[in-house]
């Protein structure tokens, strides 16, 4: 998929200094009216650097679109939320996305952040008020389209599309838990995978012996490197797409690292980078991560320093819904794709 090209800062900016003009009751062409636009604005984007649940929140509605671009399962994307909206019922609330799938049928989609915390309330159930789920319900049923909730559950790096229909009412509130709204999942109806192989993955970075690589008698020591290898349980990955995968899985997936050093002779041979999952199943694989979730780690470190956010939006995504090929038969690198289906029913459109 490819953003169609706009100039939101000619059109947007403009619409934005539009408004203010009317809302301030003065000419555009006064030259009061772009000074006080300019500092209105200067202070709302102040006010939003400083508000880290805004940035999270701005963050993952572009996470959410950029990986649904990338899956390569819908057609077409656009912002619902966007542009003047005239309607009867002031309860109607507009849902983030319209999505267009393949088969012509469409959804809207309202993405939400959640960070449950740590410990216990990692457990937490993610909530919604009640008046907002019907506002955007409403909205949906006057579209005639088919409602859908994507929740980024941020501790586990998990994400979730459910139907309303998933959360528990709750009073005032509607609730839905991880393991409910895994149950309900339509992740796969984006495009969604996870993604298993053999283990250990391994990086190793193999010593130029031209070179010094001795060991210190502080026990530390340098070296040049002479080769990379990637290795699946010990095989030898030379095929440029399984390498390709294979770097993938290896700095995006969920398992686990760590690194062993090769002493010879006291000199530095090879130092190996392997990756491992928590527990072997004994089923001769085991799940690296879902392409969802590598794609949003991807998103993270390309979009934030440490903790901190510093862009909301990539210029463009690779293309994660083809780095497997559906023909894919690996030679050093098996794969294994299991795709979840959900237990609710299948998307349609309301009539």
């Amino acid at each position: 998929m490819k953003r169609l090209q706009r100039d939101p800062i000619r059109f947007d900016v403009f619409d934005a200094f539009a408004a203010f003009g009317q809302q301030e009751k003065i000419s555009l062409r006064d030259p009061a009216a772009a000074s006080g636009f300019v500092d209105r604005a200067r202070a709302s984007v102040e006010r939003s650097l400083s508000n880290e649940a805004l940035l999270h929140g701005l963050r993952t509605e572009s996470m959410f679109e950029a990986m649904t671009a990338s899956l390569g399962a819908v057609e077409i994307i656009k912002q619902e939320d966007a542009g003047r909206i005239y309607v009867t019922d002031t309860r109607l609330k507009v849902p983030d996305f319209r999505l267009v799938l393949k088969d012509g049928s469409q959804m809207l989609v309202e993405v939400k952040n959640f960070y449950q915390g740590q410990g216990e309330k990692a457990r937490r159930p993610f909530e919604l008020d009640r008046d907002y789920v019907e506002g955007l319900t409403l909205y949906a049923g006057a579209m005639k389209c088919t409602l859908f909730i994507a929740v980024h559950w941020a501790v586990w790096n998990i994400w979730t599309l459910v139907r309303p229909e998933a959360f528990r009412d709750e009073g005032r509130t509607k609730e839905v838990s991880l393991q409910e709204a895994m149950v309900a999942n339509h992740m796969g109806t984006l495009g969604d995978y996870s993604v298993g192989t053999n283990f250990p993955l391994s990086m190793v970075m193999s010593a130029d012996k031209t070179k010094p690589r001795i060991v210190g008698a502080d026990g530390s020591g340098g070296f040049t490197i002479g080769k990379v290898e990637l290795y699946c349980a010990g095989r030898l990955i030379e095929d440029p797409l399984e390498r390709r995968i294979a770097t993938h899985l290896i700095f995006f997936g969920k398992w686990n690292y760590e690194t062993e050093a090769k002493i010879v002779a006291n000199q530095i041979d090879a130092v190996e980078h392997r990756w491992t999952p928590d527990e072997d199943h004994e089923q001769g694989f085991e799940f690296v991560d879902s392409m969802s979730g590598m794609f949003s780690t991807f998103y993270k470190f390309a979009t934030q320093t440490e903790d901190k956010i510093e862009n909301l939006q990539l210029d463009a995504a690779p293309q994660w819904g083809l780095l497997i090929p559906e023909d894919y038969k690996g030679k050093a690198l098996p794969l294994w794709r299991f795709i979840l289906e959900p237990s609710s029913p299948a998307l349609q459109n309301e009539s």
